[in-house]
């Protein structure tokens, strides 16, 4: 896929070449062994309350002159009041962490995702972009609205506390469900082996 984008941006029709994933490492070797120059990456859910591993590759990034963007602040909804939706991958004690980190906000009269969004704007200023996803007008003018304020020491104390008091161990979701997504490739494989036979089969019969 890469290499067919490269020659569409031969033809002009493409400037820039990026990919996305969640593991930052598998994004990493595929820079590295890419034949096509890779422009920028977009990592999602790695520079949050609860996950900052983006800090580790950021530098090596940079160093390689490849673009990064930040994407999901909020994790997938997993740093919202609703919560994430039911085929979020993260574990249950990422999940529980995070329930309780939001009522925590709750009883100190302050929207999570709020504390969310400016710890990914304001606190890291080596993170060049960060890219967050809207449903409506309503939360669209709430960002816009974080992104003016800023964030103030009080914010600054009640992000530390938020981490330390609910995240202060690891919460990514690397690695869960591959198993399970592997098994249902294998399935499907097998399925289409076993018509691809019978239509030769048939075709010879």
């Amino acid at each position: 896929a890469v290499v067919s984008t490269q020659s569409t941006g031969e033809k002009g029709k493409i400037k820039y070449i990026g990919v996305s994933g969640y593991p930052l490492d598998k994004l990493r070797t595929l820079v590295e062994l890419s034949s096509v120059k890779i422009d920028v990456v977009l990592s999602y859910s790695k520079y949050t309350l609860h996950d900052t591993q983006l800090l580790t590759y950021l530098p090596w990034f940079t160093e390689q002159g490849v673009g990064v963007i930040n994407a999901s602040p909020f994790s997938m909804g997993l740093l919202t009041e609703p919560g994430p939706p039911s085929w979020h991958p993260a574990r249950p004690a990422t999940r529980e962490a995070a329930k309780a980190a939001v009522e925590f906000c709750k009883s100190e009269g302050y929207p999570i995702t709020r504390l969310a969004l400016k710890f990914a704007l304001f606190t890291e200023p080596s993170i060049p972009v960060t890219l967050v996803g809207c449903e409506n007008k309503e939360q669209l003018l709430e960002n816009l609205t974080v992104q003016k304020e800023g964030i103030t020491q009080d914010e600054n104390i009640l992000i530390n506390t938020i981490r330390e008091k609910f995240f202060s161990d690891s919460h990514s979701w690397e690695g869960i469900g591959e198993e399970k997504y592997w098994g249902k490739v294998k399935k499907e494989m097998e399925k289409a082996s076993t018509m691809y036979w019978k239509m030769q089969s048939a075709t010879q019969d």
